[in-house]
């Protein structure tokens, strides 16, 4: 199945898009994390939205960076980091060479991360799909996730929700999760280090079992079922009985975010896809 053949993720209303709910549902949680610090990644659109958003509701003391800049007010959401809007209001600008030395050192609380592949425990892989010595695609390489072995813990984050992007098994671990489940991540990363909480994708969120650490349902997006999850995942995922629908982003959230971080509309045409 190619690019082609994928589908866009719709929730079911046109009160919102898919997108404005997942940097909605992604604000809420980082309320957790008010008066700390953590990072965004090059491409990650969706996660500094949330983090904007997040001040202005849930997290007014939280501190964060898209790159270099620190605590950007933006309400024109950039595309990317090095988008010239990420710079708005930013409080400061610090080297690239200090921000991975921050996080290697786990100086930094939190950060969100996506894969090209992600397995059932975590584990995200950036650098290539298939043989390393005849690599099918190749990705960006492991110099941007690497602090997943050192700070507190990491949001995990994709665009497109498949069994090829959710695996059995990552073909490289460039971001260590949960490695091979249970107590395994604690004897190779630092011992403050808890490791991935939430997973968003385009029709799900899903967690962590606390035991074996494997991934878990945790909620549906509206317009889905949790049969369109199990059809799209390429491992067992865990399924509790009882999983609830993602909560709608209230008129408040969606007031905010409209028109204090995307006043003109990306997330309103920005593509979510499944299958």
């Amino acid at each position: 199945m190619g690019r082609k053949d994928r589908k866009l993720a719709n929730p079911g209303t046109s009160d919102y898009t898919m997108a404005e709910l997942m940097v909605v549902e992604m604000s809420r949680h980082l309320a957790d994390d008010d008066g700390h610090i953590g990072g965004m990644g090059m491409g990650a659109t969706m996660p500094m939205a949330a983090a904007r958003l997040a001040v202005e509701t849930v997290a007014p003391n939280l501190s964060w960076f898209c790159g270099g800049p620190l605590n950007p007010t933006f309400d024109r959401l950039p595309m990317s980091s090095i988008d010239p809007m990420s710079l708005v209001g930013m409080e400061a600008f610090g080297s690239m060479m200090d921000i991975v030395v921050m996080g290697l050192t786990g100086k930094w609380r939190f950060g969100f991360q996506g894969g090209m592949q992600i397995d059932k425990y975590g584990n995200c892989n950036m650098i290539g799909i298939g043989p390393y010595e005849r690599l099918k695609v190749r990705g960006p390489g492991s110099v941007g996730v690497l602090w997943m072995a050192s700070i507190e813990k990491a949001y995990l984050f994709v665009r497109h929700h498949d069994s090829r992007v959710f695996v059995e098994k990552v073909d490289f671990v460039s971001a260590p999760g949960f490695l091979d489940g249970g107590d395994s991540r604690w004897k190779h990363v630092r011992p403050n280090s808890k490791g991935p909480v939430f997973v968003y994708t385009p029709i799900c969120v899903m967690d962590f079992e606390e035991n074996t650490k494997a991934m878990r349902l945790h909620s549906v997006h509206p317009g889905y079922n949790v049969n369109d999850i199990i059809e799209n995942t390429g491992f067992e995922l865990i399924v509790p009985e009882q999983v609830p629908t993602t909560k709608a982003p209230t008129e408040h959230e969606l007031f905010v975010l409209r028109t204090r971080v995307d006043r003109t509309g990306v997330l309103k045409k920005y593509a979510l896809t499944f299958g």
